[in-house]
C-alpha cells in the first residue's frame, strides 16, 4: 500500500513514518492506533466514524500536529487525520471566515487581512484551526477580542452516531457550546468552522525589552504594576529563556539567561500606540540589554517570531497553568529552577489576558471557562535523545513549583498525559460538570478516545 494511501493499519509499510509525520513533536510516542485514515470528504469522515462504531473501535482526531503532548495518539482504534480539510473561504461582506480544521494560521491570516480583517488567530502559525479553537484559542489580541473559540458561530460535525450535523445558536446550541473551548473532549469530528472577523490592526506597534535574567523580580514586578494601567488592546508576555532562542540576539555576549518583555498594541496609528505603551516609559529600574521602541509588524507578519521561537525538528516537553497572582508572583518562584534546565532552548512565559483584568467570559456562551489574572506556561525544548530524562525532571521540577499557585490549567498546553487531573482543572466546576454531561448526551458509547486513558 503506498504511504499516501488514505487508510493505513500498524501491518502496512509506511505506517510508522505517516504517524510520525502527524506528530510535531520529536519526543517518541509509544501509543500506536490501529489504523491512520485520511478522509478527503465529509462523506468520508461519516464512512469512517460508522465503521469505527461498528466494529468497536474508538475513534480520536487530528487536525494539525502541534499538540506537545500528541494528544490524538491513543492506544488502539482510529486516528482520523483531517490534513485535507484546509480550505479557508473568507465572506468579507459578512465579515465571516469558514476554515477546515487543518487550515494553518499561516493560511488564514494572510487570506483575511487581504479584505482588511482579523481574528485572534494562533501566536504561531503553524497549528491547525481545529486544535486551536477547540482548545480556546488565546491568540492574537484575545485579551481584547476573547479567546478565538469565542468567535466561532458554527460548526459541521460528524457525531458518534456518523451524523452529519450543524451547530449554532439556533441547532444544536450544545454542541456549539462544546466546540468553544471543550478541547480534545469534544465528542465528535469537526469538518468546518465558521467565525465572526474582526477589523485588522492598521498600524500594529512592538516594543520590547531584554534583561539579564538576575533582574527577573524587578522586571516582571515592573510588568505587574505597568499592566495595570494599559488597554487590553495591548498584549505583554514576559519570558525567560536564553539569548539563542532568539533570532534578533547574538548568542554570545549575552548572559547565559535572559528575560524577554514583549508589549504589542494592536491600533490604527503610531500616535496611539505610542500613547498605549506610554506606561512602560519609567523602566524597572534597571537598563535593558537591548530594547526596541513602536516597531511597525503587519498583523499577518506577527507569528514569524513565535514559529522561530517553537521550530520543528525539536523534542519538546510542556506544561501550563492559570493563577490569580500577577507576573511576578508567578515567575520569581520559578527562577532558581529555572537556571537548573538542561537546555538553553527551554523558557517559560507569563501572560495576562486582559492586562490582569481578566476578559470577562460567558460560561453560557462556551465550554472554555478559565479566565483568570495570570496564565504561566514553561517549556523545555531539546534535540539530544540522550537527554529525555533530565528535561523531563526539569520540567516536573517546574509543574511542581507552579501548581500550589494555581487555580488551573490551560487544556491546550497542559501535560494532561503524564498528569490526568490537568484535564479537569482546565475547567470552572460549573463548566466541567455541563462538558461531561453533554459528552455524555453526544457521546453515551464513549467512541471518542478520552485523553489520558489507553482506551
Amino acid at each position: 500500500m503506498r504511504t499516501d494511501s488514505p487508510r493505513l493499519t500498524r501491518s502496512d509499510p509506511g505506517f510508522e513514518k505517516r504517524l510520525a509525520d502527524l506528530v510535531f513533536n520529536q519526543l517518541p510516542v509509544d501509543r500506536r492506533p490501529d489504523v491512520v485514515v485520511r478522509p478527503r470528504t465529509e462523506q468520508d469522515v461519516v464512512d469512517t466514524v460508522r465503521a469505527a462504531r461498528r466494529d468497536g473501535h474508538q475513534v480520536a482526531v487530528l487536525s494539525g500536529g502541534h499538540s506537545w503532548i500528541a494528544a490524538p495518539v491513543r492506544e488502539g482504534g482510529v486516528l482520523i487525520d483531517m490534513s485535507a480539510f484546509d480550505g479557508v473561504d473568507v465572506d468579507a461582506e459578512r465579515r465571516r471566515l469558514r476554515v477546515g480544521p487543518a487550515a494553518r494560521s499561516s493560511a488564514i491570516v494572510p487570506a483575511v487581512a487581504a479584505h482588511g480583517l482579523a481574528y485572534s488567530s494562533g501566536h504561531c502559525g503553524t497549528p491547525g484551526a481545529g486544535g486551536y479553537l477547540l482548545g480556546g484559542g488565546i491568540g492574537v489580541n484575545s485579551g481584547h477580542w476573547k479567546p478565538a473559540c469565542y468567535s466561532v458561530r458554527s460548526v459541521r460535525v460528524v457525531t458518534a452516531e456518523g451524523e452529519l450535523v450543524v451547530a449554532s445558536e439556533s441547532e444544536n446550541r450544545d454542541l456549539l457550546w462544546l466546540a468553544r473551548g471543550a478541547g480534545p473532549l469534544f465528542p465528535g469530528v469537526v469538518t468546518e468552522f465558521e467565525l465572526d472577523l474582526q477589523d485588522r490592526p492598521v498600524d500594529t506597534r512592538v516594543s520590547s525589552w531584554v534583561f539579564d535574567h538576575e533582574h527577573l523580580a524587578a522586571v516582571s514586578a515592573w510588568v505587574s504594576r505597568v499592566s495595570a494601567t494599559l488597554p487590553s488592546y495591548v498584549e505583554v508576555f514576559t519570558a525567560a529563556g536564553g539569548p539563542g532562542r532568539h533570532d534578533h540576539l547574538p548568542s554570545e555576549g549575552y548572559p547565559d539567561r535572559i528575560v524577554t518583555v514583549l508589549a504589542t498594541a494592536y491600533v490604527d496609528t503610531e500616535a496611539e500606540a505610542r500613547a498605549a505603551l506610554a506606561p512602560f516609559a519609567d523602566g524597572p529600574g534597571v537598563e535593558p540589554l537591548a530594547c526596541t521602541d513602536l516597531a511597525p509588524v503587519a498583523y499577518e507578519d506577527l507569528s514569524a517570531s513565535f514559529d522561530a521561537e517553537y521550530p520543528d525538528g525539536h523534542r519538546y516537553l510542556a506544561d501550563a497553568f492559570w493563577t490569580d497572582l500577577d507576573a511576578a508572583g508567578a515567575m520569581v518562584p520559578l527562577a532558581d529552577a529555572f537556571v537548573r534546565a538542561p537546555s538553553g532552548l527551554s523558557n517559560f512565559v507569563a501572560l495576562m489576558p486582559g492586562n490582569g483584568k481578566q476578559v470577562g467570559l460567558d460560561p453560557r456562551a462556551g465550554a472554555y471557562s478559565m479566565d483568570h489574572r495570570t496564565l504561566v506556561m514553561a517549556y523545555a525544548l531539546w534535540t539530544d535523545p540522550a537527554a529525555d530524562e533530565a528535561n523531563a525532571r526539569w520540567i516536573e521540577e517546574m509543574s511542581a513549583i507552579l501548581a500550589p499557585l494555581s487555580v488551573g490549567n490551560f487544556v491546550s498546553e497542559a501535560d494532561h498525559e503524564r498528569h490526568p487531573e490537568r484535564l479537569e482543572r482546565s475547567f470552572s466546576p460549573e463548566s466541567w460538570r455541563r462538558l461531561t454531561e453533554l459528552r455524555s448526551t453526544w457521546d453515551p458509547d464513549g467512541l471518542f478516545h478520552l485523553p489520558g486513558r489507553p482506551r
